[in-house]
């Protein structure tokens, strides 16, 4: 690790902001999101293996066909117990899978990052009979540190033709730093792992949520799953002594020099505690996050005014810029492309209401002639407005106009269920759960995970709650 200026640079604030963190300093209410995260994670990871998912099957199939079950870290589906790189990397694919997971709502910035920060941090707390008020420290440390990486680094890395996905640009940086933070690591190996992390990151690229591709292959689950292995080994590393970078985020050749396009801004410390976890949405719907707002607007319309399916002329949604050419795939070949298609999603909301599940994004469901006969009364627009509410805060705004033969109603939704300003309760996180994994375990041993997930600070060791998923 070398360092030539006068001045340190900004990732070595960083680095202490992490290490001098303590669970005292997380103020409740960051405290239970990170609870809330921790849990949805892995309720979702479990829905996906309840649905024989394959690209899940086969990133598991190949680790237990390929490494030595002899570790303490295990597999969420049940399947096995793993060194901790093997766990994160296969049960970071299952949380990845369903589009299920959680969303960063920021004016500088969005993704994805407690789909790889959880899997890692969670498997090497197993390994370290961590407790539950260490993972939510070291969990909010990550968060943290991924979140001054995407604001500093802007947008443009998946704008104007890019396509680099955040889960591999800053979430490894977060992941590794949680794990850091549960072995102890100091400032200097902090900054290693990092460097490490950042230097060593999957590409991330995104040609399989192309909609003019229309591949939506299954290589952005497994993306995910790399992402959450590497930053448990760089982690690792570090403790070992191998050094990185301590400038692979400012510095020549790093993260913003590569990604930012010109955007880019100061990498902003946090001075106290993790407010970060307020930008952190929680998903009510197994779909994008931008088909939320849409989504929510269709149903209340259509049960509010009580509109007949059969009598809608058009429907016109119209939601900021990027997403009308982004989720504009009509295309319904697999769950994949359903979750990214405003059309699927605002037809299924009209024809399923308040009924709609996680399962109306799987097979049969996505071919339900219904729901694609009202697709093509689905018209999608860009709409100036909402777009310059996203860049400013970050948000997924949607409009929604139906014109039926007897009536046109519209509704705006800003904010959709599970953002800050309507964040989702632990009833709306049970039932999300035992949506997902009805089935896979007993109900009592389902409602005593629910539980226990509630007093998740309380544990002494998280594996008392990680024996609970084991059928």
């Amino acid at each position: 690790m070398t360092n030539n200026s006068n001045t340190s640079p900004p990732e070595h604030a960083l680095a202490a902001y992490v290490v001098n963190l303590s669970f005292d300093q997380i103020g409740p209410e960051e405290r239970e999101q990170t609870a809330k995260l921790i849990f949805d994670t892995v309720a979702i990871s479990i829905g996906a293996h309840n649905q024989n998912h394959k690209s899940g099957l086969i990133a598991e199939d190949h680790c237990l066909d390929v490494y030595a079950r002899n570790g303490k870290s295990r597999l969420w589906s049940g399947r096995g117990v793993f060194p901790a790189d093997i766990a994160a990397l296969c049960n970071g694919t299952w949380a990845e899978l369903l589009d299920f997971q959680d969303v960063v709502v920021d004016p500088r910035n969005n993704g994805h990052l407690g789909v790889t920060i959880v899997p890692a941090a969670f498997a090497v707390a197993e390994r370290e009979h961590s407790s539950g008020s260490d993972l939510i420290t070291a969990i909010a440390a990550g968060i943290e540190v991924s979140l001054s990486i995407l604001r500093a680094v802007g947008r443009r890395h998946r704008s104007e033709g890019r396509g680099f996905r955040t889960t591999s640009l800053a979430a490894p940086l977060g992941a590794a730093i949680a794990c850091g933070k549960l072995i102890g690591l100091n400032e200097a190996e902090m900054l290693n792992a990092m460097g490490i992390a950042g230097a060593c990151s999957p590409n991330g690229l995104m040609p399989s949520l192309s909609p003019s591709n229309g591949s939506f292959g299954m290589d952005k689950d497994w993306v995910n799953g790399l992402a959450a292995q590497l930053a448990v080994n760089a982690a690792d590393l570090a403790k070992r002594g191998m050094t990185g970078s301590d400038r692979v985020v400012t510095g020549e050749f790093g993260i913003l020099a590569s990604h930012a396009h010109g955007d880019e801004a100061a990498l902003v410390i946090p001075k106290f505690g993790a407010p970060g976890m307020g930008s952190i949405a929680l998903k009510k719907f197994a779909a994008c996050y931008g088909v939320h707002s849409a989504m929510e607007a269709t149903i209340e319309l259509m049960s509010e005014n009580n509109i007949n399916a059969d009598d809608i002329v058009d429907i016109i949604v119209g939601v900021k810029a990027d997403s009308a050419v982004t989720l504009s795939g009509r295309n319904i070949q697999n769950h994949m492309a359903a979750r990214f298609s405003l059309a699927y999603a605002v037809a299924s909301s009209v024809i399923r209401g308040e009924q709609s599940s996680a399962r109306d994004f799987e097979e049969p469901a996505i071919f339900d002639k219904n729901v694609i006969a009202m697709m093509d009364k689905v018209k999608v627009v860009a709409n100036d407005e909402l777009t310059q509410f996203h860049r400013k805060t970050g948000g997924f705004p949607a409009h929604v106009e139906i014109r039926a033969k007897d009536t046109t109603v519209e509704h705006t939704i800003y904010y959709p269920s599970g953002s800050l300003q309507r964040p989702m309760s632990w009833d709306d996180i049970g039932a999300k759960f035992f949506a997902l994994t009805k089935g896979h375990l007993q109900d009592d041993q389902l409602r005593h995970i629910f539980g226990q997930a509630q007093d998740f600070e309380k544990l002494e060791d998280i594996n008392k709650f990680s024996d609970l998923l084991q059928s």
